[in-house]
């Protein structure tokens, strides 16, 4: 009942965010009057080189989120095999895109099933990498904020005010109620305060990373400094909040995505590009999505031509070679009260 009012608030804060989305970009298309939008020009000024310097520094966050989720998985249920890490990452990513973590958590169980991990294991990584990758986002907002809205530079006193907000939001009492909350099960080993830490703060590295990205596909289409790049990094963020939090119910994002990311992006370019750029960098990262995955079904051939498909479990005993639990993973976690 619960997890059905979650979802219901959800969904419904989503629409209302929706609306309000749609409301703004309307105004800002008519304030001004309704401006031209020239498509051929805005195609003409994409280069290649840049559409493919996108999606490398797509496949470098990529690499860093697997790494991400190895050290997560690794450390809940004791399987530390990279190869397999990688491949489930990348062939589960592909289901990202469908209305819903349904899909993409049961892509997730059924694989690490296979090999050894129980069912319980594979949702409670899920639930604190999806805290981690939160909280994270929230730090590279908060410290960038000022910029996003189009300051300049940052101001010694807000810097302050940000540094101490991100304190209270890294603080250990809220970060155990979390860890509580979504890491703490029947079977499920204790995680470490400074476990949390070092996830969060790989995720805000992915999140700044992913605004370089933004960076690269909004120079290509229209002017903008480098000095601009730590906004586009708290923009990035906002964006990635936004359509976890509140739009991952709809199917593909139903164009709030964009809204959301081209609203974001008005105080720094007009709004046509905003639009424009928008739409750019979902092709991209629908591409770049579908071309890892990709990767990701073939690093499954060579069980294919064993006559062993991905989803067909492993011998017990090559499923749990990697799987050795050591004392520091499984051991008591000192601040953590048993559930």
């Amino acid at each position: 009942e619960m997890c059905i009012r979650d979802r219901a608030w959800r969904a419904w804060s989503g629409m209302g965010l929706l609306l309000l989305l749609a409301a703004y970009v309307v105004y800002m298309f008519t304030r001004g009057g309704l401006p031209e939008l020239d498509l051929r020009e805005l195609f003409t000024q994409l280069r290649p080189a840049d559409l493919a310097l996108a999606t490398l520094i797509y496949g470098v966050n990529l690499l860093i989120a697997i790494f991400a989720w190895a050290l997560i998985m690794g450390s809940l249920s004791g399987y530390w095999r990279v190869f397999e890490h990688v491949r489930i990452y990348c062939i589960t990513g592909i289901t990202r895109r469908l209305p819903g973590t349904f899909w993409y958590m049961l892509g997730r169980v059924v694989l690490y099933e296979r090999l050894g991990v129980a069912r319980g294991l594979t949702a409670v990584a899920s639930g604190l990498e999806f805290v981690a990758m939160i909280l994270g986002g929230l730090l590279v907002m908060l410290i960038t904020w000022p910029l996003m809205l189009g300051a300049q530079s940052l101001n010694p006193a807000v810097l302050l005010g940000t540094l101490v907000l991100c304190a209270l939001l890294l603080n250990p009492p809220l970060v155990r109620a979390l860890i509580r909350r979504f890491g703490h099960s029947a079977g499920t080993p204790p995680v470490r305060y400074r476990q949390l830490l070092l996830w969060v703060a790989i995720f805000a590295l992915i999140w700044a990373i992913g605004g370089l990205q933004l960076f690269v596909v909004v120079r290509a289409v229209t002017p903008l400094p480098l000095t601009a790049l730590p906004a586009m990094m708290g923009v990035w963020s906002a964006y990635g909040i936004a359509a976890t939090v509140f739009f991952s119910f709809l199917p593909f994002g139903l164009g709030a995505t964009e809204l959301t990311l081209a609203a974001l992006l008005s105080p720094f370019v007009p709004p046509t590009e905003a639009l424009f750029i928008a739409f750019v960098m979902r092709v991209v990262l629908t591409f770049s999505e579908i071309g890892y995955g990709l990767l990701g079904g073939i690093l499954y051939v060579p069980d294919l031509i064993a006559r062993r498909g991905p989803f067909t479990p492993l011998s017990e005993q090559e499923s749990r070679q990697d799987a050795e639990k050591s004392e520091e993973v499984y051991g008591p976690a000192p601040g953590i009260p048993p559930k």
